[in-house]
């Protein structure tokens, strides 16, 4: 066997071995995208659904302030009106507090995505 023939031989399995390597690493990403996909759809419904009821539960008792507020001051106007200011009392601060609520949604979604990896 000559020198050609065993470089030959060599650079063939060099480039079998890159495309072994290359079909599993498209595989393992294939499924690394579909894993963080359906964590994300899921996550997204989870959200979803609790907000609603949360939403849901919200009116409800917003209603029943307003009602207990109004009669405890003898008008309804000034209970609905109360319950009103609180409403945009909360979505001040919610808007104060947007970039630390960011950041906190951020560093939780990044450690579970690019902490994951070791699992894999």
């Amino acid at each position: 066997m000559s020198v050609f023939e065993s470089l030959d031989t060599t650079s063939e399995k060099a480039v079998d071995k890159a495309e072994e390597f290359l079909k599993y690493s498209k595989k393992y990403y294939e499924l690394k995208i579909f894993q963080i996909l359906t964590s994300s759809i899921s996550l997204i419904f989870r959200f979803a659904i609790v907000g609603v009821f949360l939403l849901i539960s919200l009116i409800f008792m917003a209603a029943f302030a307003s009602s207990a507020i109004g009669s405890y001051f003898n008008n309804d106007t000034l209970g609905y009106i109360t319950v009103a200011l609180i409403f945009i009392l909360f979505a001040f601060l919610g808007y104060l507090t947007k970039d630390l609520i960011e950041n906190k949604v951020i560093q939780s979604l990044s450690k579970k995505y690019f902490d994951d990896e070791e699992i894999l």
